[in-house]
């Protein structure tokens, strides 16, 4: 469960990574892992987010990704 401030609560990585070891038979998923993952997966989220908010940028509620009308404007916002 996440917290009202946009952070999971205390113990929540612990917890994915009992339960991942539980899904997953032999898996040695450890705690240092999952957090990694999860901060990885923060900063891509925030990524589209961030794309999203720009104009240029829509949804494709088909392919279910992120378009643009021109790809100069994807370099010019990588830069």
């Amino acid at each position: 469960r996440r917290a009202y401030a946009g952070q999971f609560r205390p113990g929540s990585v612990e917890k994915l990574a009992t339960k991942m070891n539980e899904k997953f038979l032999g898996g040695s998923f450890q705690i240092s892992h999952c957090k990694k993952k999860v901060k990885r997966l923060k900063q891509k989220y925030q990524f589209a987010v961030d794309m999203a908010d720009c104009s240029s940028f829509g949804w494709d509620d088909v392919k279910q990704c992120m378009v643009m009308d021109n790809k100069e404007i994807l370099a010019t916002y990588l830069k």
